[in-house]
């Protein structure tokens, strides 16, 4: 018992006691949680007040931040608006100081221009016409009349525009100050006249003259000069009589009649009462564009011979001889003196500034006055600079592009007057541009101002005003669709390049990429043309393989040069005399061919059936050959047959059929019963084919004698087939050479075997005219040709594809009406101007031309001076030249073309007067026919934007020179003036433009086009060329004999470096494309 259950008892008293352990130790924990139970109901409320403390130390720092934040912005708002009304304030002040300031300018020259007016008068002489139906209506425009009386008293004290206080609202200091300097200027441009006259009078004793007295003339009336070789109209003299008021005035003046009025003459007649009535004969200087240059010097003999011209242009050496007749002591010549009228051009006036600078003046001409538009260019800072008492300014377009022209072209005449103040040129272009541009209105009172001012300085008679019997032309725009190459090539064009972004670079001021944009412009205007601009088809051939044989100098032969046998196959195989000789002839005997020489005696001779001998006895009856008496056929011609080779045969049966055809016998039809002779009773071979005269007749010189009518059509091609096919590759038989000279000369006897050639061919052409012209008789004429005519030559085909004009025609909607057009006014009689943009246009239309078979004669920059005067002469005196094809820079001045009644424009000008001055080229003086206009214009492309932006440039002048607009608003913003904005909207669509605008007006109320682009650092300026001349890069231009450095000779369009000189650093990514490049993206096939 003690051994079994004192273990278990064990076991149970160790659980026993690990329970009660247990137990004790939770009733310990429990007991202790209890005794701290009421120190953890302390900390937590201790813990609890922390973080409401906290909480709401939180919140009350957020409500005072959120409070100061407010107080701070509220504050910034109240200084932003404070800042923002004084901004108001002060521009309002500096609006209204500017007006002021503008206001001072205008009054001061409204003024200026009044006091002259009253003595020079061109009120009265512009509205004087010959028609006076017409006069009343030009007294139509109102005109603004100043009240002022002319002041006798003392002159105001003259104010500098720079101490003037234009803060004051009271304008009376202003006015006064407008009347004092305006009363200056006109006793300077007096006195300045005086001094020049003194210095005279100083050198000449013999007593002043009424007229060298600026105050002298007053209002007489002056008669037309006796030296003038012609008579002048009433317009040309009342015109004559206001340059004279001018000239005693001390005053420059711009002689801005309507081309083709006689401008030329009334300068002319100007110098020639100058020299008859007071004795002044020079020097008189004459600055015109090269191109008519000996114009000037025709019309200045033609009117006064007793003038001595001194042309000045050719070589540096030249011109340094012909200023050793330049008199530079005296400032006015006599008749005796050396010469009286020296007649230059722009270019060299520049060049050879510093000469003519030392000369002084009587009066110097300046024609194409538009030359000296830029007031920054280095050729109006040249002429200004001259010493002279008067300038004249002859132009039949004061205003080309924008109003600032006609602001420098003022500034030249007066630069006392028409300062270079920003307010007054800003005032002077931007609202009457804006009219044109978007139909503002114009302010009334600001228009009549500024005819007031143009007034006195400026005469302007239209033709339909002055001349009645001169029609008023007829122009039509004729517009063409573009064809499915165009479309392709344009479409490419359009694909490749993003519109929107160039034009919003452009609207942003970037003017970094003009050279770009106008290359896109003559792209897309290549494409309006004609797509052969980019790449024209060429003349194909098949591939010749084949060498051609090298001749001697033909110089050194003579009359008759031996050519050897000239195509030859670039296949040379050499053939080994032994097999030419031995092997590979069975005929002849060899080591190969030991039995070849017994076969042919054997079987040619002595077993030879077909010998005379044997067939002459095998004739009897029952015999071998006794056929042959029925075929006509001797024993000799059957030998002869055996013996001769296939080719000898056929020559022979051929010429036996022309030896019976001269048996002059008749054969009667099978059917009829008649005589029929012996010898062809029974003959079993048919004689049909004896018909050798007409086979004569058919063919050769002797055929096109007997079928004119037949050899006419063949001719004219009109049965012609196109060829539907052509070979890629052509090449004579393979050359067979062996190194023997038997074998060389039996090659040339087969070659050149001259029976065989005859017999193939026929006789040569010259042989048979030479029988026609000995009229040898028909059945005597060699045989006819047994080879036949290849198809290609009966049908004129030809592996040689030369490009069809008629596709040239087609491929451009514009070509293809002109070609309408031409036939209809041919067929009229009428006589035609055919002006391009670009010269490479007119080599091509000179193929045209051609093709057509119309005579023409061409005039481009390219001409030379000497030739342009007879091309013109030519046309005007011989009236078969149906037309003639100009550039319209370089045929558009200065010359007469007035037996033409139609003037056709292939591709528009985007400055109308360009095109104006062309078209006058044939409605002037002289003219008796009525004058049509046709402008070219290509629908749905650039040309449709580049001829409306030259219809706003029209309303421009309409507006400022006619008078043309009544009430106008200069209300209203504005966005700045930008080339490359206009360039790149030519590039747009309807829609897009539509979309630039908006965008435009966007920025233009956020003020972002206000900003100035910033700058990328420090560049060198260089000068950048004008839109005019980047547009008419692809004309030429003339020149007189001096060409400056860097001037651009091409004839096409061509890559210009208009950015200057690249840096040593990163080139620029936007790089200049070349030719071949813009051909690929023309084509679709790289990227921009």
């Amino acid at each position: 018992m003690a051994r079994k259950d004192v273990n278990k008892t064990f076991k149970l008293a160790t659980d026993s006691y690990a329970t009660k352990a247990s137990n004790l130790k939770k009733t310990a924990i429990l007991a202790s949680k209890e005794a701290k139970r009421w120190q953890l109901r302390t900390n937590k409320g201790t813990k609890d007040l922390q973080a409401r403390a906290k909480r709401v130390m939180r919140d009350m720092m957020g409500f005072w931040k959120r409070n100061e934040r407010e107080e701070r912005d509220l504050r910034k708002a109240a200084e932003k608006q404070e800042i923002e009304n004084a901004r108001r304030e002060e521009a309002d002040r500096e609006a209204a100081r500017q007006k002021r300031k503008l206001n001072f300018l205008i009054s001061q020259t409204e003024l200026y221009s009044h006091f002259i007016g009253k003595k020079i008068k061109t009120d009265e002489v512009e509205r004087s016409t010959d028609n006076p139906d017409i006069a009343p209506d030009a007294k139509q425009i109102p005109h603004n009349k100043l009240d002022v009386a002319e002041p006798d008293g003392p002159m105001g004290k003259v104010t500098d525009f720079e101490n003037l206080d234009f803060d004051d609202e009271d304008e009376t200091n202003l006015k006064a100050a407008a009347m004092a300097n305006a009363q200056n200027a006109i006793a300077e441009a007096q006195k300045k006249a005086r001094d020049f006259n003194n210095e005279r009078l100083d050198m000449d004793d013999e007593g002043e003259m009424n007229f060298q007295n600026p105050t002298g003339l007053g209002d007489v009336e002056i008669e037309q000069p006796k030296l003038i070789n012609a008579q002048l109209k009433e317009y040309q003299l009342k015109g004559l009589n206001w340059l004279v008021n001018l000239y005693e005035q001390g005053i420059n003046g711009i002689l801005a009649d309507e081309m083709g009025l006689g401008k030329t003459v009334q300068s002319i007649s100007v110098m020639a009462y100058l020299a008859e009535k007071h004795d002044i004969w020079g020097p008189f200087l004459v600055v015109a564009p090269a191109s008519t240059l000996h114009n000037w010097q025709q019309e200045v003999a033609r009117f006064v011979p007793e003038f001595k011209i001194l042309p000045y242009w050719g070589s540096a050496g030249d011109r340094k001889i012909l200023r050793k007749f330049w008199d530079r002591k005296h400032s006015t010549y006599r008749k005796d003196a050396a010469f009286h009228v020296c007649i230059t051009s722009y270019q060299l006036v520049v060049s050879d500034v510093a000469y003519f600078q030392k000369m002084r003046w009587q009066y110097m001409i300046l024609d194409e006055a538009q030359a000296i538009k830029s007031s920054s260019s280095s050729r109006w800072k040249s002429l200004l600079g001259f010493h002279c008492r008067n300038r004249l300014l002859l132009t039949g377009t004061p205003i080309q592009n924008n109003m600032q022209e006609l602001w420098a072209l003022l500034h030249f005449i007066m630069p006392s007057l028409f300062d270079s103040h920003d307010e007054f040129s800003e005032w002077f272009s931007k609202d009457i541009e804006s009219h044109a541009q978007s139909n503002t209105k114009l302010n009334e009172d600001q228009l009549k101002r500024l005819h007031m001012i143009l007034k006195p300085f400026m005469l302007r008679r239209v033709k339909k005003h002055v001349q009645k019997e001169l029609g008023d032309k007829i122009e039509k725009d004729i517009f063409c669709d573009l064809t499915y190459r165009q479309r392709a090539y344009y479409s490419n064009l359009r694909n490749q390049i993003n519109i929107m972004d160039l034009v919003e670079k452009a609207t942003m001021g970037d003017e970094q990429d003009s050279g770009t944009l106008m290359n896109l412009v003559m792209q897309f205007r290549k494409v309006c043309n004609h797509p052969d601009l980019f790449e024209r088809a060429e003349v194909t051939s098949p591939f010749s393989l084949s060498y051609f044989a090298e001749t001697a100098s033909f110089v050194r032969e003579g009359n008759n040069v031996p050519v050897a046998y000239s195509a030859r196959s670039v296949i040379d195989y050499e053939l080994p005399s032994l097999v030419w000789t031995e092997g590979g002839r069975l005929e002849k005997p060899g080591q190969d061919n030991i039995k070849a020489g017994w076969r042919n005696s054997a079987l040619a001779h002595m077993l030879n059936i077909y010998s005379p001998e044997h067939i002459r006895e095998s004739t009897d009856e029952n015999k071998g050959f006794s056929w042959l008496r029925f075929a006509n056929v001797s024993p000799g011609e059957v030998y002869k047959a055996t013996r001769q080779n296939l080719f000898a045969r056929a020559v022979d049966e051929l010429q036996k059929t022309n030896r019976l055809g001269r048996v002059k016998v008749a054969y009667d039809d099978p059917e009829d019963k008649g005589y029929t002779p012996a010898h062809a009773l029974f003959n079993i071979v048919e004689r049909n084919d004896r018909q050798p005269l007409v086979e004569i007749m058919n063919e050769g010189v002797m055929g096109t004698l007997m079928n004119v009518a037949r050899a006419e059509y063949d001719e004219s091609g009109l049965g012609r087939l196109e060829q539907a096919a052509r070979p890629r590759a052509s090449a004579p038989p393979v050359t067979v050479s062996c190194n023997k000279r038997s074998a060389v000369i039996e090659l040339d006897n087969v070659l050149f075997n001259i029976p065989m050639r005859k017999a193939l061919y026929g006789p040569a052409q010259w042989e048979e005219e030479a029988l026609v012209e000995r009229k040898v008789p028909l059945e005597l004429y060699p045989t006819k040709q047994t080879l036949p005519k290849p198809d290609g030559e009966l049908k004129r085909f030809t592996n040689i594809a030369v490009p069809s004009m008629r596709r040239f025609v087609t491929d451009s909607g514009k070509l293809a009406h002109l070609d309408e057009l031409l036939f209809k006014l041919k067929s009229e009689g009428h006589r035609v101007l055919l002006y391009f943009q670009m010269t490479r246009m007119i080599d091509m239309m000179e193929e045209y031309l051609t093709y057509r078979n119309y005579k023409y004669c061409r005039l481009d920059g390219s001409t030379k001076l000497e030739d342009r005067r007879d091309t013109v002469h030519d046309f005007q005196t011989r009236p078969e030249i149906f037309i003639f094809l100009l550039s319209t820079r370089a045929g558009g001045l200065g010359i007469n073309l007035t037996t033409a009644d139609t003037v056709i424009f292939y591709d528009s000008d985007w400055n109308p007067t360009i095109d104006s001055q062309a078209m006058d080229r044939a409605h002037r003086l002289g003219q008796t026919k009525q004058v049509t206009v046709y402008r070219l214009i290509t629908r749905g492309t650039i040309e449709e934007r580049i001829r409306k932006r030259a219809l706003q440039k029209e309303e421009v002048q309409r507006v400022v020179i006619q008078g043309g607009g009544a009430s106008v608003d200069f209300s209203g913003r504005r966005a700045p003036e930008n080339r490359n904005r206009d360039i790149a909207m030519w590039l747009a669509d309807d829609e897009q433009a539509e979309m630039i605008e908006r965008r435009e007006k966007e920025l233009l109320e956020s003020g972002e086009l206000d900003k100035k682009p910033k700058k990328g650092g420090k560049r060198k300026k260089t000068e950048q060329p004008s839109l005019d001349d980047m547009y008419h890069e692809g004309e030429g231009h003339f020149d007189d004999g001096s060409k400056q450095p860097g001037a651009s000779g091409t004839a096409t369009p061509v890559e210009s470096d208009i950015k200057g000189k690249k840096g040593k650093g990163k080139t620029s990514a936007k790089r200049a494309k070349t030719t071949k490049q813009r051909l690929a993206i023309a084509d679709g096939m790289v990227d921009i």
